[in-house]
């Protein structure tokens, strides 16, 4: 499968597991957008210009999290509440290190999509690996 392809079938997965889901991204280490998906027929918040620079941000803010994973553990995912929408980055852990972006609606008891669905999906794929913490299956 390649690469891009791969990254497709992670967002298109990721994007059917919770209705709530506006909008799925990966982006590399660096923040460079690397596939997004939007829900069918969502008008997106933010114009093209403004994603890349909220995906460069939400990489740098993992990679400053990750300095300190020594003591406290590597970050399993990170939760902001905006006026208009709730955000998740979640860190995907392999040789390349990536980041996952996904945003909901407010109206959604997020911390349930992302632990038993989203990152349920992630652990079953073989993307993330969490050995300390438990996730249904």
């Amino acid at each position: 499968m390649r690469l891009s392809t791969m990254h497709d079938c992670i967002c298109d997965r990721i994007q059917k597991v919770d209705r709530s889901i506006r909008y799925v991204g990966l982006a590399n280490k660096m923040g460079t957008r690397i596939e997004d998906h939007y829900r069918n027929g969502l008008d997106p918040l933010l114009k093209e210009d403004e994603l890349d620079l909220s995906a460069l941000e939400s990489a740098l803010r993992m990679n400053l999290r990750c300095n300190i994973q020594h003591k406290l553990g590597k970050p399993l995912y990170s939760f902001t509440l905006y006026e208009k929408v709730k955000r998740v980055t979640i860190p995907i852990y392999d040789g390349d290190y990536q980041i996952l972006m996904i945003s909901f609606d407010l109206d959604v008891e997020n911390e349930y999509v992302i632990l038993e669905k989203v990152l349920s999906l992630l652990k079953k794929a073989n993307i993330l690996i969490l050995p300390n913490m438990k996730i249904t299956c």
